[in-house]
């Protein structure tokens, strides 16, 4: 009896990884199907993208084989998904500390690769506080929270045009208040209320909260009115179009004046939809260069092996119906930041700004 347990152990002892490396590569078929399927079933732009999501299905599925590893699997599904160029698709591999966004390659990082990506930031900055100066402008003043190292927001004026910057579109890091805003956006935008114009600087803003650029965009129209539409993707099929409004906001506004909204490729999710409101009111120009283009909200799922997945599940349209997802919002006068721009602290894109503004 006691060899016959022994022989058991033994060979159990053989079997055990062969059974685990089964359920291994049972559950990468199962990952791999769940993610294929989320997105066939609410991905919302495989058509803007040009995209035959059963095609991907036949490249992708045959490289799952009983032996795939973790790594493997993720290795797939990001060759699979970064072709989407879509900041809003993100996969997150927590069993093997990986993860990766799929958002489209950016020509202004590329610009200024050279400079150390800890650096990138500051010295946007100080271009941009440098060029300001150069043109008189006061000293910069900051309102609100930081958020890594960030104030909320920036402002300043030269007694004929102001400034203003936000680099995100969320008050904190958790949910917005809307008292909290508005107080703040009634400080800042006091300081406009006699002057002739306006640049409001969203270049590099990282998204955040609608609701917030909304507050924001309702400093600008003095009545409610229709301002995009949006379209959810699920089960297959869009749902219907709806109709999305702005409303006017706050005691003290900025109507009727001339604004220049400068945004580049890195100005994204809440920060596109901004560019896409205000583009479509007759006193504001766009400079720079298109927005991102990840309008959509996201949405999420935990996978069977614990990673996590998420996508755009929504179109997001503009008074045309036309969708820039994937393209950005585009600009009125395309003026791009270079790496000289940086170097030098010469903002060639705020330089247009203010000379489009002054003859106008």
């Amino acid at each position: 009896m006691k060899n016959y347990t022994l022989i058991y152990i033994l060979l159990l002892s053989l079997w055990t990884p062969h059974l685990f490396a089964q359920q291994k590569s049972g559950e990468a078929i199962k990952n791999f199907e769940l993610v294929w399927n989320l997105f066939n079933d609410s991905y919302a732009s495989f058509e803007e993208k040009n995209i035959d999501w059963q095609a991907v299905y036949e490249q992708y599925r045959p490289q799952i084989t009983t032996s795939t590893t973790e790594e493997e699997l993720y290795d797939i599904l990001e060759s699979m998904l970064k072709p989407l160029h879509d900041g809003h698709v993100n996969l997150r591999a927590s069993s093997i500390k990986k993860g990766f966004t799929a958002s489209r390659p950016s020509r202004i990082i590329k610009a200024i690769s050279s400079i150390p990506g800890r650096e990138r930031r500051d010295a946007f900055n100080s271009m941009i506080w440098e060029t300001l100066q150069m043109v008189d402008f006061k000293p910069l003043q900051t309102h609100g929270p930081e958020y890594d190292g960030r104030p909320l927001f920036t402002y300043s004026d030269n007694g004929k045009v102001g400034y203003l910057r936000f680099t995100r579109s969320f008050s904190n890091r958790a949910f917005l208040h809307v008292s909290f805003l508005n107080k703040r956006l009634e400080k800042i935008f006091r300081t406009f209320k006699d002057l002739d114009a306006l640049v409001i600087d969203v270049r590099f803003n990282e998204g955040g909260d609608n609701s917030f650029v909304k507050k924001i965009a309702g400093r600008f129209v003095a009545e409610k009115q229709l301002s995009f539409y949006v379209q959810n993707r699920k089960n297959g099929s869009f749902g219907p179009l709806k109709e999305k409004y702005i409303y006017p906001t706050g005691k003290t506004q900025f109507l009727n004046k001339p604004v220049a909204v400068l945004t580049n490729d890195k100005t994204l999710s809440a920060g596109d939809l901004f560019t896409l409101i205000l583009s479509q009111l007759p006193n504001v120009t766009l400079i720079g260069e298109p927005s991102n283009g990840s309008y959509s909200d996201l949405s999420g799922k935990n996978l069977p092996n614990g990673w996590l997945v998420t996508w755009s599940h929504q179109r997001y349209l503009s008074l045309e119906k036309v969708n820039y997802e994937g393209e950005g919002t585009p600009v009125d006068l395309e003026v791009k930041n270079t790496l000289e721009d940086v170097t030098k602290k010469s903002d060639s894109v705020l330089l247009k700004a203010l000379e489009y503004l002054k003859s106008n």
